[in-house]
This record gives structure tokens, C-alpha cells and sequence, in this order.
């Protein structure tokens, strides 16, 4: 069989619709000559037509498989002209015609089943187009969402900052409060200029290669910012081969984890260390808790608890965000400390961005 030959020579690669005509139209053509010259229409091998005919109507457009029905159907009713060799009874006439009609209805019976189920089978992969299309669009959402409430979050400690040191400036006229309301103004004009980033990154659908040797110098910028009186050992910049793919919110979702850890340190000092093994690069932060009032570690990063030393809303969020970015973020509660685990997938590309 041509069709199936050819098939098996272009594997996977799509044989254009031209081709696929031409060969279907040909080999039905020989296979029709083959036919009248060995018994014409009473030769019981001319439903072997039917394998190039659906092939067809599986491969071409609806317009080039009618095409090769009708031509199908034509070249089987021709063979009722040719005369069958060594039979010329009326009887074997009537077998003649009755093979043609069973051919013709079985080729009719045959193109509405396919062409029925490729109707329906275009339906659906438009159903599933426009599901995918949704579905990217609400991975957009969830991600400025994400953004955005990992923004509203990191925003509310300066906000509240502002409003104190303006009830503070209602009542004396300290120069001082202006400088330090001039860094808050600041800390909250960067966290909006990042917002922006991070949407128009979301909107274009880029990621970026960040570097793990300098991902600690951008967590400790933004913890400069959102808290600059808090004590964290911070670790010694290692060689990682390697980079994390992720959008904009990868880092203050680092560095919210961080703040969360010195707000729930209680002025103590927090610990970070990292380390990279089998294209896995490890953030740990340890934080000393209070011992009488434990939090339920099951629960942190799944849902909404409610909790007086940062192990809430910013913990869902900032899951979220490292979840998104392919990574993993545990926590390990021991008696009087907590072990904050996330792990990022490491890739090996040129540090460029993806659009």
C-alpha cells in the first residue's frame, strides 16, 4: 500500500495534503486496473479499496476525502462494464452489482463514521485549546495575585511605619523623623517599582536565570529594607554550578521567608545557610521559637493560620510563589527552634531571559 508505505517513511512528519491526494487517487487507480483485469467486479479482493479510502478520509481535508469517495465509488461502478472472464450468467451479473453496492455503502457507512467522529474530535481539541488557554491565563492571575498580595503584605510594615511617625510629627517637629520617613517612603516606592516588574513579567509570561552566588545579596537588600534591626547570620557566598529559573516574585518570597523567621525570632538571632548537591540548591533558615506556644508545621504554607509571629499570610504566599518555581518549602519544628527547608531546582543554561 503507497499510503501506508509513505506513512512509515515520514514517521511522525505531516505529508502535505497534495501528496497524500495524489497518492491516494493513484494507488485507487491501479488497484482498479488490477481489478478488471482479474475478474472485475466479481473479484472478491476489490474491498481492499477501503484501506487507501480511509486513510484518506483520516489525512485529508474534508473536501480532497469526498474527492476520493466519490472516485472510489466511480472506479467500483466501472467494473460493472467490464465484462467478468468465463462468466457471463445472469446470475453472476446480479453477484457483480450486488458486490459494487455493497462496496458503495460500505465506503458511505465508512467516510460518516470518520467524518462524524473528526467533527467531533475537532471539537474537542478546540474545548481543550480554549481549556489551555484559560488555564494559562489563571496561572497569569494567580501569579499577579500572588504578586500582589505578597506586595500588600511587605507594604502594610511601612504604611504603619508612615502613620506612626506622622502621629509622632503632630506632636514634635524632630528633623530625625523626616529622614526616617523619607526611608520609609523609599522602601515603599522600590516594593511598588518591583510590582511592576513582576507584572509585566507575568503578562509577557518571562522567566529568569538567577544566579545562587548573588541570590543571597538580593534577600539581604530586601531584609535591609523590611527589617533593618533584625540579627541574621547570614552564610559565605559558595560557588553553585547551576542557576534557578523563576519570574520576579522568586525573591521576596525568599526574603519574606527570611522575615518571617526574625519575626517570629522575637529579637533573636536567625540563621542561614545554604548548600547545592545534584542540581538541588538548599536555603535553610533557623529561628529560635518560644517553646510554650508550638505552631502546627502541618499546616504552614497550606492555608491561612492565624499566628502572632509572622507564620501566616506570608508563608501561604511565599509557598506559593517557590511551588510555582518548580521548588519545595518544609519546615522542621524542634524544641526551642524552627528549620525552614526550600529547595530550588537548579538548570544549566546561559543566564539570559525567556520571553
Amino acid at each position: 500500500m503507497l499510503l501506508l508505505l509513505f506513512l512509515l517513511i515520514f514517521g511522525r512528519r505531516r505529508i502535505p495534503a497534495g501528496f497524500t491526494l495524489f497518492l491516494a487517487l493513484l494507488e485507487i487507480g491501479l488497484v482498479n486496473v488490477f481489478i478488471a483485469l482479474n475478474g472485475a467486479a466479481s473479484n472478491p479482493f476489490s474491498s481492499i479499496l477501503l484501506v487507501p479510502l480511509v486513510l484518506s478520509l483520516m489525512l485529508l481535508p474534508f473536501k480532497a476525502g469526498f474527492v476520493v469517495l466519490a472516485v472510489s465509488m466511480a472506479g467500483q461502478s466501472l467494473q460493472l462494464i467490464v465484462p467478468a472472464a468465463g462468466h457471463h450468467s445472469a446470475m453472476m451479473q446480479n453477484h457483480a452489482q450486488g458486490m459494487v453496492l455493497s462496496f458503495v455503502l460500505t465506503s458511505l457507512l465508512v467516510a460518516t463514521v470518520i467524518f462524524y467522529f473528526r467533527l467531533q474530535l475537532g471539537t474537542k481539541t478546540a474545548a481543550i485549546q480554549q481549556l489551555r488557554e484559560r488555564q494559562l491565563r489563571d496561572e497569569q492571575l494567580l501569579a499577579i495575585g500572588t504578586a500582589a498580595a505578597q506586595l500588600t503584605h511587605d507594604a502594610a510594615t511601612p504604611v504603619q511605619t508612615m502613620r506612626l511617625i506622622l502621629e509622632e510629627l503632630q506632636e514634635s517637629l524632630d528633623e530625625s523623623l523626616l529622614v526616617e520617613l523619607e526611608g520609609q517612603f523609599y522602601q515603599l516606592e522600590t516594593l511598588l517599582k518591583n510590582w511592576r516588574e513582576v507584572a509585566d513579567d507575568v503578562r509577557e509570561s518571562r522567566t529568569s536565570l538567577f544566579d545562587p552566588a548573588t541570590l543571597i545579596t538580593s534577600i539581604r537588600h530586601l531584609l535591609l529594607l523590611a527589617r533593618p534591626e533584625a540579627e541574621v547570620i547570614w552564610p559565605p557566598r559558595i560557588s553553585v554550578d547551576g542557576s534557578i529559573k523563576g519570574d520576579r516574585t522568586l525573591i521576596p518570597a525568599l526574603a519574606n521567608i527570611v522575615i518571617n523567621a526574625c519575626d517570629a525570632a522575637s529579637g533573636r538571632a536567625v540563621t542561614v545557610s545554604v548548600d547545592a548537591e545534584q542540581l538541588v540548591y538548599r536555603l535553610t533558615v533557623t529561628n529560635p521559637i518560644n517553646k510554650d506556644n508550638p505552631f502546627p508545621k502541618e499546616l504552614l504554607g497550606s492555608r491561612f493560620i492565624q499566628s502572632e509571629s509572622g507564620f501566616g499570610v506570608g508563608a501561604v504566599l511565599s509557598n506559593a510563589t517557590i511551588e510555582k518555581c518548580g521548588g519545595k518549602v518544609s519546615w522542621e519544628n524542634h524544641a526551642t527552634r524552627v528549620t525552614t527547608v526550600i529547595a530550588l531546582p537548579l538548570v544549566n543554561e546561559d543566564k539570559t531571559t525567556d520571553d
